[in-house]
Parts: structure tokens; sequence; C-alpha cells
């Protein structure tokens, strides 16, 4: 139970679709024959994957992280006399970087929520009313409990 409550909350901060996007840049740019990204491709695939982040997620633009905070990571990993680094680092360290616009998407996500849900509750309750057989039973179903049934699927979608 408690894993599938860390995936759902998660999927609601947005983590599982820039894991996605860091597999896709990953597999794009990373060395074939060895399965590893390039220390010089750490800024690229970076910019890479805000791009994707920016297109694909709802909310703000989300400002990558300046060209001082690669570079310094890129010569730490030289002074390790790293030659690349694998996929799960590269995610590691992207998520390491995304972690606080993550909590914007997820407020992004809670507002449009609690904003359309009054209105879908409004609509779906007068739709209800015109069926023949369901319309009394739509009646006895208070409004505030269908804003709630809305914005909790708002905020799973």
């Amino acid at each position: 139970m408690a894993k599938f409550l860390r995936r759902f909350w998660d999927r609601a901060q947005g983590k599982l679709d820039v894991l996605r996007i860091c597999d896709k840049v990953f597999d794009e740019l990373a060395d074939k024959n060895r399965s590893l990204l390039g220390i010089s491709s750490l800024h690229v695939a970076t910019l890479m994957v805000y791009n994707s982040i920016n297109k694909q997620l709802a909310g703000p633009h989300k400002d990558p992280p300046s060209i001082n905070d690669v570079a310094k990571k890129m010569e730490d990993l030289r002074k390790e006399k790293v030659e690349g680094i694998t996929q799960e680092e590269f995610r590691r360290l992207v998520m390491e970087w995304v972690s606080k616009d993550l909590r914007l998407v997820l407020a992004n996500k809670a507002a449009v929520a609690i904003l359309a849900s009054p209105l879908l509750a409004v609509m779906t309750k007068n739709a209800g009313r015109q069926v023949p057989r369901i319309g009394d039973a739509v009646e006895k179903v208070p409004t505030p409990l269908l804003f709630a049934v809305f914005s909790v699927a708002l905020m799973l979608l």
C-alpha cells in the first residue's frame, strides 16, 4: 500500500514524467556501446530535459540550472576521473535540480482542480437531472460532495 501511495504522490508531482523525459534524453545522447553519457554532453542533456519539461508539464516556465552549476558538477566528475555517468546517476542529478520546480507543478494541478470542479459538478448534476431513471438519485446527491469528487479526479488526471 505504501508503494502505491508513493507512486501516486510521485505521479501527482510530475516526477514520473521527468524520469521518462530523462530516459528519453539519455537514450538519445548516451554512447550506445558503453551506456554512459559523456561529461561534455551533460549540459546539452540538461537543457534538453528542461526543454521537454517546459513543453509537457503545465505551469510556469522552469529555468534550467545555471551554467556554473553544471560546470561545477562536470568538474567534480572529471576530478573523480569518471568517463561518463550512468542513466541512474543522470536521473538522480536531474531530479536534484528539478525538485524545487515539481512543487509548483503540484500546486498548479491543485489550483486547476479547485477552480474547475465546481463548474463540472454543476454541469454533471444538471445533465444527470435530465436522465429519466437517475434524475431523482442525482437530486439527492449534495453538490459539495460532487465538488470534492471532481477535485480529486482532476488531481489524479
